[in-house]
């Protein structure tokens, strides 16, 4: 099951954020890989986050998250997005006009929020 998390103001229990999973990336971003520990107080990370932290939230005291049609494109957005990392490695032997096609998807799956009906739209092809 999935761990979620709130963040929420150290002095006065304000909820500062939606309940939600920490991004799988979280670790890395912080040199903090697997230390839930330094969530639960930010203030090492200095101002704005001094008076902030990460709390824990069991699903039943907030509800389970149901998520939208718009979250549910977006992550899968981020997926794609994610599967064509590889295209952005500058040692990938590939020509320029690849490497153009590549860009461009990358660059329209970044930007399907704004495609008009979002989230009922035309995903794009992927140049492969």
């Amino acid at each position: 099951m999935t761990q979620l998390w709130q963040l929420k103001s150290l002095s006065n229990g304000e909820k500062l954020s939606k309940v939600q999973p920490l991004p799988e990336n979280w670790g890395p971003i912080f040199g903090l890989n697997g230390v839930v520990e330094k969530l639960s107080d930010l203030a090492w990370l200095g101002e704005p986050y001094s008076d902030m932290g990460w709390f824990e939230v069991s699903a039943t005291e907030e509800g389970p998250l149901k998520a939208t049609a718009q979250d549910l494109a977006w992550e899968k957005a981020k997926k794609l997005l994610q599967e064509s990392d590889w295209a952005m490695l500058p040692d990938v032997p590939m020509t320029s006009g690849k490497k153009s096609a590549w860009v461009a998807y990358r660059k329209e799956l970044r930007e399907i929020k704004s495609q008009a009906g979002f989230p009922n739209i035309t995903w794009p092809v992927s140049p492969e």
